[in-house]
């Protein structure tokens, strides 16, 4: 195996950093090389928030930041921000996008408005491309909080980990009460992708 570049990106509040986490928690728990960097700096007030994490079964990992056009795997909880992401992504990179639009806090700017053309322009990109309804999985669930986990769910169709390395990380990384409900989105977001 190569070294896999995953961007995730979106808007502060999405739970970005704590899949992040779990992603580079089960890369570790299954033995593998990662490295993991985040950019988060208006996050606490809807601004934007992206993390890189690199990893590899059999390779050594010298940096955390994936190279400009090298995301191999792009996971958007906000279809603006994949749409700012594009470009650090591979041409025939996988690009998994949240359909749910939460207008960033940048947008709000005066001369500044969301883009009608979105999901055109994200297809024009030549990326693989799918929509996912993550958010709108996670309130059927009963827990609109968990729409990070159905991401997750999704991206992990996308990576060749053990399932207990994804079972053990979310143990490490999630509070005890909210395993359960977490487990059944990630579970909803893998059979999105099934």
């Amino acid at each position: 195996m190569m070294v896999e570049n995953v961007l995730l990106t979106g808007v502060g509040g999405q739970g970005i950093i704590t899949a992040s986490t779990i992603l580079s928690q089960a890369c570790r728990l299954a033995g593998w090389s990662v490295k993991k960097s985040e950019v988060h700096g208006m996050s606490q007030r809807g601004g934007s928030v992206d993390s890189h994490v690199r990893l590899s079964a059999d390779e050594q990992i010298a940096s955390p930041l994936i190279p400009e056009g090298g995301a191999t795997v792009m996971l958007a909880f906000e279809p603006l921000e994949g749409l700012r992401q594009i470009r650090r992504t591979a041409p025939d990179a996988t690009v998994l996008i949240e359909k749910r639009i939460i207008v960033p806090v940048t947008v709000n700017l005066p001369g500044f408005s969301y883009p009608e053309n979105l999901f055109d322009r994200l297809t024009a990109s030549g990326r693989n491309i799918t929509l996912l309804a993550a958010a709108e999985k996670a309130i059927e669930l009963g827990e609109p909080r968990a729409g990070n986990s159905v991401l997750l769910g999704a991206l992990a169709t996308q990576i060749d980990l053990p399932e207990q390395a994804w079972w053990d990380a979310m143990e490490l990384v999630l509070k005890p009460h909210t395993l359960e409900i977490n487990r059944r989105a990630f579970d909803a977001g893998y059979e999105m992708m099934a």
